[in-house]
């Protein structure tokens, strides 16, 4: 991800524009996941996850438009797309058992803001951070990842050195390499697709 990129226009700039179909493609790719993440937090069990992730999607791309980052963060604005799209789409469903529905909307409808905002940054973090380190996969030798994984673990540099076999000066060196690539790629990928 180049600073080019985040300096020319955010992707939910970009897929504001309803003609910018490249830009809308890279927004499913980027919170579909997220999206179905949600989902399953929320307790929704139904077999046709993918036909809500596809209503919520169009919902998201129905609103964007009118999304106010000065009024909402963008994460908590998505969830409350996301939790109403949920209920109103659990409430329509006619084939699923009538017990199993209720379920789901006393869960929604008892799930106070705070709760499902709370939800959405922890989720949303755990989300970033997996991007991040897919990249840094994809950047790095697999001794470097497995001593920056081993080290968010809490695992000491000691320990780490003979799990892997490398000396403790070279555990350092590839641990802060990687977190400061890692720490970039966080910060890009924040740019992009919260602002």
């Amino acid at each position: 991800m180049s600073n080019d990129w985040v300096t020319r226009q955010t992707l939910l700039q970009r897929a504001k524009n309803p003609d910018d179909h490249q830009a809308w493609d890279e927004f499913i790719s980027y919170y579909e996941n997220f999206i179905q993440v949600l989902i399953y937090k929320m307790n929704y069990t139904g077999q046709d996850t993918d036909d809500l992730t596809q209503v919520i999607l169009v919902n998201l791309w129905k609103n964007l438009a009118n999304y106010d980052k000065e009024k909402a963060s963008f994460r908590n604005w998505m969830g409350a797309v996301i939790r109403n799209t949920t209920y109103n789409y659990y409430r329509k469903q006619s084939n699923i058992a009538k017990r199993e529905k209720e379920g789901m909307a006393d869960f929604l409808e008892s799930m106070p803001e705070s709760d499902l905002d709370e939800l959405i940054e922890r989720e949303w973090k755990t989300y970033i951070s997996e991007l991040a380190l897919k990249k840094m996969r994809e950047l790095f030798s697999g001794k470097a990842v497995e001593v920056f994984e081993l080290s968010l673990k809490g695992i000491s540099s000691e320990e780490i050195s003979e799990r892997v076999d490398l000396k403790k000066d070279s555990v350092y060196v590839l641990k802060n390499r990687v977190k400061k690539k890692f720490m970039e790629e966080v910060r890009a990928l924040v740019a992009e697709l919260e602002y």
